[in-house]
């Protein structure tokens, strides 16, 4: 069962999933780069209050799911 968010007047599952790329898509999120990354997306979603449900990071790309 999908677990749902309730507030006064609404229910609802908001979801969003993101995906980054560098230019040309060269293979550089590897290594400090990579870890580095995950330390700010980890960051700015504690900031704004979202819950990441995957963050996948790939030399050439990133797939991040949020809630919000």
């Amino acid at each position: 069962m999908k677990q749902l968010e309730k507030s006064r007047s609404a229910t609802y599952n908001i979801g969003y999933h993101i995906i980054f790329c560098p230019k040309y898509r060269r293979k550089i999120l590897t290594g400090q780069i990579e870890i580095r990354l995950k330390e700010i997306i980890r960051q700015v979603a504690i900031e704004n209050d979202w819950e990441i449900a995957t963050l996948d990071v790939m030399p050439d790309h990133i797939h991040v799911f949020v809630k919000a």
